[in-house]
């Protein structure tokens, strides 16, 4: 390559890096100017702006706040609908959770793998046996005498079947006849409210 030809590639180069830098300050100060001309003919339009962001963030932490209240709320007390759509596991510890405030102590959950009682808790000297059902049909007479077969199993005096349904003809028989309290789909909700 010749001398003149090295130089002239090397001019050229410089050339362009010259012109960015001309077109970038040509923008940046049209730039600059427009917005100046803008603001002195716009002030009351920049308060607006201005006011209408700071009301969209006030807007959006208040929404959050109420969520984040309902959500407090829901999981303190939450609906049937919210119980009917928890896991059996999130059930029973819900359960235990209302048996604590309706008096009961020493409440705990059985293994995963139980012989038909969830939960195991004490009030006015009995040890109650629990079994716990969320159901969205019928509790029928099977969750009754898995609960009362386990009773000596883990030593309990009484036998209850929870549940957020309702139960079957045979099952509230079949509980009868075994002392074993039924708490239904209306009694939770009484519990819940109180």
């Amino acid at each position: 390559m010749s001398r003149t030809h090295l130089h002239r590639k090397s001019y050229n180069a410089g050339t362009t890096g010259n012109t960015t830098a001309f077109v970038f300050t040509i923008l940046l100060v049209s730039n600059v100017w427009t917005h100046k001309v803008l603001t002195t003919k716009t002030k009351h339009m920049l308060a607006i702006l201005l006011l209408t962001l700071l009301g969209a963030i006030s807007l959006l932490i208040i929404y959050k706040s109420i969520k984040k209240m309902k959500t407090w709320r829901s999981n303190r007390n939450p609906s049937m609908t919210a119980i009917d759509n928890m896991t059996g596991l999130e059930f029973e510890r819900y359960v235990a959770k209302l048996l604590k405030i309706r008096g009961y102590n020493n409440i705990r959950l059985t293994e995963e793998y139980d012989y038909g009682i969830d939960i195991i808790a004490i009030k006015d000297g009995a040890t109650w046996g629990i079994q716990v059902k969320r159901y969205s049909g019928l509790v029928k007479a099977n969750a009754v005498r898995q609960v009362v077969t386990a009773l000596k199993k883990y030593n309990c005096d009484r036998a209850m079947v929870i549940s957020n349904s309702t139960y079957s003809e045979v099952a509230k028989d079949l509980a009868r006849s075994n002392e074993c309290v039924l708490i239904d789909r209306i009694l939770l909700t009484s519990w819940i409210a109180s």
